[in-house]
């Protein structure tokens, strides 16, 4: 056998290697003996407020992978007449999985529940009560309109949204750029352009407060 073909061959078994390693890392469960339950606190929130969280499933491993950052999702916090809500785009959250993955509003507690979130945290954007009001109606009237998530992840097409996009853009009318240069290819077929991921936003200088929300050991009713 050739020096350069036994080359070859060791070197496509470490790809091969590596590349088990990381789908055993991204797609099997985590093996936590305790769940955890967010603990939503609610206190000192306004419009336009932040809400991250890391969920439980191996697309969020993914994202946090990719991005080396703590959370893989990323909504807008609203009271409405109901409470506290989540404002925020995101797949696979229908009760029926043939359903088109619309924007949508939800109490904050189905948000940060225990099957979605393994942690969480708020975040401000450093602007007046207005700007961040005005921001959320941005995202408000994607939801009455039923703009639908965008799974190809195109920042440059506006008429469907993903998680972090949702909230770029919507900053982006009040003058405020939460990503401001930092953009990423996403290694999936299917997708298009460049991506933002929520360590980008809760990076921004425009940030001026995170809150870590606390967690309890979840116990099965």
């Amino acid at each position: 056998m050739s020096t350069k073909k036994a080359a070859r061959i060791v070197v496509t078994a470490l790809l091969a290697l590596l590349t088990i390693g990381f789908l055993t890392y991204t797609f099997l469960p985590t093996g936590s003996a305790e769940p955890l339950q967010i603990i939503v606190d609610t206190t000192g929130l306004r419009n336009g407020d932040l809400l991250f969280r890391n969920g439980n499933g191996a697309e969020s491993r993914f994202v946090t992978g990719l991005s080396n950052g703590m959370y893989s999702h990323i909504a807008f916090a609203y009271r409405g007449a109901l409470g506290w809500m989540a404002v925020h785009a995101v797949p696979g959250e229908t009760e029926n999985p043939k359903d088109t993955d619309y924007l949508k509003a939800e109490p904050i507690e189905e948000f940060f529940k225990q099957e979605r979130a393994q942690s969480g945290a708020t975040a401000r954007v450093a602007c007046s009560d207005e700007a961040a009001q005005k921001a959320l109606e941005y995202a408000l009237d994607k939801v009455e309109r039923k703009f639908a998530f965008d799974h190809k992840y195109r920042l440059a097409d506006t008429t469907e949204y993903y998680c972090t996009e949702l909230i770029y853009r919507a900053y982006l009318t009040r003058g405020i750029d939460l990503a401001e240069d930092r953009r990423h290819e996403l290694p999936m077929p299917g997708t298009e352009g460049y991506f933002i991921f929520p360590s980008d936003i809760i990076s921004s200088k425009r940030i001026e407060s995170v809150r870590t929300l606390k967690t309890t050991t979840f116990i099965n009713p």
